[in-house]
């Protein structure tokens, strides 16, 4: 497997706070405790964490019941026995339990916990990598559909909607239907024939059956594909968890006005500065989720009140009891999840994809407010991946991801010209190259003559270079006109690497790769996984 780097500046849609994150964390710096790629920043953060005395054996217990259940193996249960012991950190990532694994980028996640827990092992701060698995989430429209691409590569849908408890319900508690047998016997059919198809299916047909929950199905097959590397699974969806992570739901409750101050002062400093406050916080919210009949609703706070679902009225001292006697009951939003998540494991990284980082950025004051330092954030890594097909088509046109990523218009004019047996496209160049020359050598002459002259010129000069882009898609139109068999090929590229004119590590599933490809490829982009920078990837397989 052969891999190129593409910064994110050349990404479509990446946001100002990405890229300033990965090449300028100096302007960023005061959202976050630490730039991912100084080790100094592990250090700094290992020592901050000594005084902080985390449940290690009380997790390590509950993890040990968890991943047994899951099916875990002996790299597993060592990992968590490491983690029982004093001096050991952990680096985690999470996210929603997806229908088969989910898109693509949650394996490329899982990769880099594992690719960074061994290096900062290796630097001499042992870490063992844990996945959080987002049980507690209630968009079950999220998790319900997966896609993969048929042989032409347009994206199929897959889809179990589920058995729902409730209409809000935590989405580790729905249950398969016969739907997820129908969505693996579809996926059997769109796969190749082979030794790799043969082995996720029948992973797949073992871990998600009738009657199983979004969680379950989940961790038992993310067990099997990263248990080998003693990856943890943490499923907060545990009445033991919770109990060991009420005091964070205790001090949300007593500090709801001033964590809630906090977050919004930190999300218009982000604004302010030129980025963007990814999570919305409203003048009542508390951060957190209390379950009433099964579902979830949001807990609000005006005028000193709290009220479930806006309109419910609760005492404090009534929540408080709740959550002595029941803290099942409790979940945290997206920016409080992190501090239950750092007050129950001595997190030293975690690995964020765009949106968590930006999340993470409001949620810098919540970690002083509550007296925990902040984890530092570490840009997962991210892959376009380039079948035997693909791989082929642009080697024949001599394309970079760039061009796909220009989109289709300038993929055609490139693969036109290449495929040209004439020269018009050198011609074109060749006469823009001189027209550039005559207009500077005239842009010379009236600087001279008549200075006032310049505008005109200028807007000439636009009038021609929007003529002569005109002519260029007008010509390369003419030309893969021509040929039927151009025209196919972009589509091809454009579908297979930029589907629906989104990365393809957000539109695919990963088991769509697991089944072409074979596990195997999981060893071969581990190794590919950086630690020193976080550009975007393009990988043969």
């Amino acid at each position: 497997m052969t891999a190129t780097c593409i910064p994110y500046t050349q990404i479509p849609h990446s946001t100002a706070l990405l890229t300033d994150y990965l090449y300028h964390f100096d302007r960023v710096s005061r959202f976050y405790n630490g730039s991912p790629f100084d080790p100094r920043s592990y250090q700094s953060l290992a020592a901050q964490m000594s005084r902080f005395s985390p449940p290690r054996v009380e997790m390590a217990e509950i993890l040990a019941r968890q991943n047994r259940a899951f099916g875990c193996g002996e790299p597993t249960l060592a990992n968590i026995q490491r983690l029982s012991q004093p001096g050991t950190f952990a680096v985690v990532t999470g996210q929603q339990v997806g229908l088969f694994s989910g898109p693509a980028f949650t394996l490329y996640k899982a990769l880099t916990t594992v690719r960074l827990a061994r290096s900062l092992s290796e630097q001499g701060l042992p870490c063992v990598p844990i996945f959080w698995l987002a049980t507690e989430d209630h968009d079950l429209e999220e998790v319900s559909e997966g896609t993969i691409f048929d042989e032409e590569y347009n994206l199929v849908s897959l889809r179990d909607n589920g058995d729902r408890p409730s209409p809000r319900s935590p989405v580790g508690e729905v249950q398969h239907t016969a739907e997820i047998s129908a969505a693996i016997t579809q996926m059997e059919a769109l796969l190749p024939e082979g030794e790799s198809r043969s082995r996720l299916i029948q992973d797949l047909r073992e871990c998600y059956v009738p009657g199983a929950t979004w969680g379950e199905s989940f961790a038992r097959f993310m067990t099997r594909l990263f248990g080998r590397w003693g990856v943890i699974l943490l499923d907060p969806l545990d009445e033991a968890v919770h109990r060991l992570g009420s005091g964070v739901y205790q001090q949300a409750l007593g500090q709801a006005a001033e964590l809630r101050t906090g977050v919004v002062e930190a999300s218009l400093d982000l604004v302010h500065r030129g980025y963007h406050a990814q999570v919305h916080v409203g003048e009542d919210s508390t951060l957190l989720f209390v379950a009433r009949h099964g579902d979830r609703m949001a807990l609000h706070q005006r005028d000193g009140k709290f009220l479930i679902d806006g309109t419910e009225e609760i005492s404090s001292t009534a929540l408080q009891s709740l959550l002595a006697k029941e803290p099942l009951k409790f979940s945290a939003n997206v920016l409080l999840r992190p501090l239950v998540q750092d007050s129950l494991l001595p997190t030293l990284a975690y690995v964020a994809g765009p949106s968590e980082l930006a999340y993470l950025g409001q949620a810098r004051s919540l970690y002083g407010a509550l007296g925990r330092p902040q984890p530092v954030v570490f840009p997962r890594a991210a892959f376009t991946l380039l079948d035997s097909r693909t791989d082929r088509l642009m080697e024949k046109y001599k394309l970079s991801l760039e061009d796909v990523l220009r989109g289709e218009e300038h993929l055609g004019q490139t693969i036109a010209a290449a495929a040209s047996t004439e020269s018009w496209s050198e011609h074109f160049d060749q006469g823009e190259r001189e027209l550039e020359r005559l207009l500077d050598r005239l842009q010379g002459d009236i600087e001279k003559l008549d200075p006032t002259l310049l505008d005109t010129l200028h807007h000439v000069k636009e009038k021609i270079q929007y003529q002569m882009e005109r002519l260029r898609g007008k010509l390369t139109r003419a030309a893969l006109g021509r040929s039927e068999l151009l025209v196919r090929h972009v589509q091809a590229i454009t579908r297979f690497v930029l589907p629906h004119k989104d990365l393809q590590e957000r539109r695919v599933g990963g088991a769509y790769f697991l089944g072409r490809a074979g596990y195997e490829v999981l060893d071969r982009l581990l190794a590919q996984v950086q630690v020193g920078c976080s550009d975007h990837q393009t990988c043969k397989y």
